[in-house]
């Protein structure tokens, strides 16, 4: 980002000026390839399902830190809502589930997000027909939902199959492509609804970077390099450094949100020291102070010499295993 950012040539910036480059770090989004494969899978769930006489559902699922969200707001915002003739237009309805959600109180979110007044009134029939006049209105052509594991938290069978039973319902009244998104574990409302899995039978799942093959390594390593010239120093970090990639791995295991976590962590260590890019000391630091609850064996890979990805991963293993 040089131009953007001056160089600090050991000047220790201001707390606001700390501020500002680590949300720039935030920021930062890497269209690497199964990123922008999604985009595409999703625009042409989009365009082909919309219109259709039987639109097919989209099922999208990952662990936590993949990005899922990320994608799915970019997809949004590629269609944004507009108020023509006093009417508001929206061809891509998206919401997040909140925690503890039933399909009553989706159902109002969604004619909250459609602009209903009285989107909380109502029984859960009245509410989803009204969705259907208000898609129709808004002339919503995609409905996305996220978050959709809080939907179906509840491992009572009666449950699951109140909101797999709704889920297909609306599916099959408002005639447009749906997509949900949530964790692996929200799979389970399919199994029990065969009708349901039908309609979503197109699944796709959004994994971490791997490192085992050549092809995963620079797969990962043009990520870094990626994020590397969008940092907020006028210098490079060099990142994609064969040896510091590695590292950066073992770290993270591939997860996009741990590996942020650490450059905006970083970041902040690299600006407290007046340096114009990020080093192994900073990132060593930075390592420290992230809580990594389910690694109790992790080894902070930063500044070890002879540092060995593979053997750094099995003597994790062989610690977990005797513990």
């Amino acid at each position: 980002m040089q131009g953007k950012f001056k160089p600090l040539k050991g000047k220790i910036p201001t707390l606001k000026e700390i501020k500002r480059r680590k949300e720039h770090v935030k920021s930062i989004i890497i269209p690497y390839p199964r990123y922008k494969s999604l985009i595409d899978k999703i625009e042409e769930h989009h365009q082909l399902s919309f219109g259709s006489v039987q639109p097919d559902g989209l099922y999208l699922y990952g662990e936590t830190g993949l990005g899922k969200s990320t994608i799915l707001k970019e997809y949004k915002n590629k269609y944004p809502s507009k108020r023509i003739g006093g009417s508001t237009k929206l061809p891509v309805l998206y919401l997040t589930v909140p925690v503890g959600a039933t399909p009553k109180s989706v159902a109002s979110k969604i004619l909250l997000e459609m602009g209903d007044p009285n989107y909380d009134r109502g029984t859960e029939n009245n509410m989803t027909a009204r969705i259907l006049s208000f898609v129709e209105k808004c002339e919503v052509e995609m409905i996305i939902i996220d978050e959709f594991q809080h939907l179906i938290d509840s491992e009572s069978k009666k449950v699951l199959n109140k909101a797999s039973n709704w889920v297909k319902n609306l599916t099959n009244d408002v005639n447009i492509p749906i997509l949900v998104c949530g964790m692996p574990e929200s799979s389970k409302v399919f199994e029990i609804n065969e009708q349901l899995d039908r309609r979503f039978c197109e699944k796709q799942s959004l994994q971490p970077f791997s490192y085992q093959s050549r092809e995963d390594q620079i797969e990962f390593r043009a990520f870094l390099n990626g994020i590397d010239k969008q940092l907020p120093f006028p210098e490079q970090s060099f990142l994609a450094d064969p040896i510091l990639s590695q590292k950066i791995f073992y770290a993270t295991k591939g997860n996009p949100f741990y590996i942020k976590k650490l450059l905006e962590e970083s970041t902040v260590s690299a600006l407290k020291n007046g340096c114009d890019s990020i080093t192994e000391d900073d990132l060593f630091i930075s390592f420290k102070s992230i809580s990594l609850s389910t690694r109790k064996f992790v080894i902070n890979p930063f500044n070890q010499e002879n540092f060995n990805l593979i053997d750094a991963f099995e003597n994790e293993i062989r610690m977990k295993e005797s513990s």
